[in-house]
């Protein structure tokens, strides 16, 4: 075999290697779950069934963990079918989860007072997160 064939082969050899490394080192994983909507009245008492979302296609954003909503942190903007179901891949991480209401953009605040964060989730590598999130416009 010639020099300049070997020295090609080992060329192709490691890259064949080292992106092979890559792909099982940085799997992503999904994220999924629906998108509804409270509506009308839903004030608890006897006799009054609990309000349900409705599904509803919704804009999603989804940022680096985040207090508030911050364009320079957004990773990935989709949106939910009619029946408000979203599917989509990320890389490992923890992010925060937003919907657009109009012009304004929402979420849903956890661990206040002590440091509210925007609906927080986990990506693992080769594993499924659910987040479930709707929009509000009842009256409780």
């Amino acid at each position: 075999m010639r020099k300049h064939t070997y020295n090609t082969l080992l060329i192709v050899l490691f890259t064949m290697v080292s992106c092979m490394a890559q792909r099982t080192d940085s799997k992503e994983g999904i994220l999924a779950g629906t998108i509804g909507l409270y509506e009308g009245n839903c004030m608890p008492g006897p006799g009054v069934t609990p309000c349900e979302p409705k599904p509803i296609a919704a804009t999603i954003l989804i940022t680096q963990l985040a207090e508030s909503f911050d364009e320079a942190l957004l990773v990935k903007q989709l949106r939910s079918n009619e029946e408000g179901v979203y599917s989509t891949s990320l890389p490992p991480g923890q992010y925060s989860l937003f919907l657009k209401d109009g012009d304004e953009i929402v979420c849903t605040l956890i661990q206040c007072p002590d440091k509210c964060i925007c609906h927080p989730f986990e990506i693992k590598s080769d594993s499924t997160t659910i987040v479930d999130a709707n929009l509000d416009h009842a009256t409780w």
